[in-house]
């Protein structure tokens, strides 16, 4: 069934705001996907403030050039569904790869972030770098690691002189 003209302004719209809010956008080919897997694809994706959507590529390029991106036609080719990424620019492109391992007719063909298209490559590399909560993280253990050696070295000469006064005291009452 066609889409009206109404239908198309609505999408398209809904399209432009999701473009305005997304921090970095992925686009994947996603023909042949079984249902069940899109469904855990869309599901894992929900888990991580990112959307999978599917529009027409005429309403997705008009989107894009709202925000100031020319969309290239190679991006552009066969079925393609658009990832936002609202939280954290990696989250999307990291959860769609790891689905084209499981699902081998997904295929990343490119994205945009910070108004600049990436080329598929540029994306796969995007999607390899950890994620703003695994940053985090290894920056908070860098920052406790420092503390915890100088309590150690600090706690260290107090251990070892009570343990020889209590071996002292165990000597004396024998």
């Amino acid at each position: 069934m066609p889409i009206t003209r109404q239908e198309k302004e609505d999408i398209l719209v809904e399209l432009k705001d999701k473009f305005s809010r997304a921090q970095s956008v992925a686009f994947g080919q996603y023909a042949g996907i079984s249902m069940e897997k899109m469904t855990q694809m869309r599901k894992k994706m929900r888990e991580s403030n990112v959307e999978f959507k599917v529009a027409k590529k005429t309403l997705l390029k008009l989107a894009a050039k709202e925000q100031g991106v020319d969309l290239p036609d190679d991006i552009m080719e066969g079925t393609v569904g658009a990832v936002f990424s609202y939280n954290d620019p990696v989250s999307g492109p990291k959860i769609f790869k790891s689905f084209i391992k499981e699902v081998e007719v997904l295929k990343l063909l490119g994205g945009m972030m910070d108004g600049a298209v990436l080329s598929t490559s540029q994306m796969k590399s995007l999607a390899d770098l950890p994620s703003k909560d695994e940053l985090l993280a290894k920056f908070m253990m860098m920052m406790k690691a420092p503390l915890q050696q100088f309590y150690g070295s600090l706690s260290a000469p107090l251990a070892s002189f009570a343990r020889a006064s209590q071996a002292y005291a165990d000597k004396k009452t024998e």
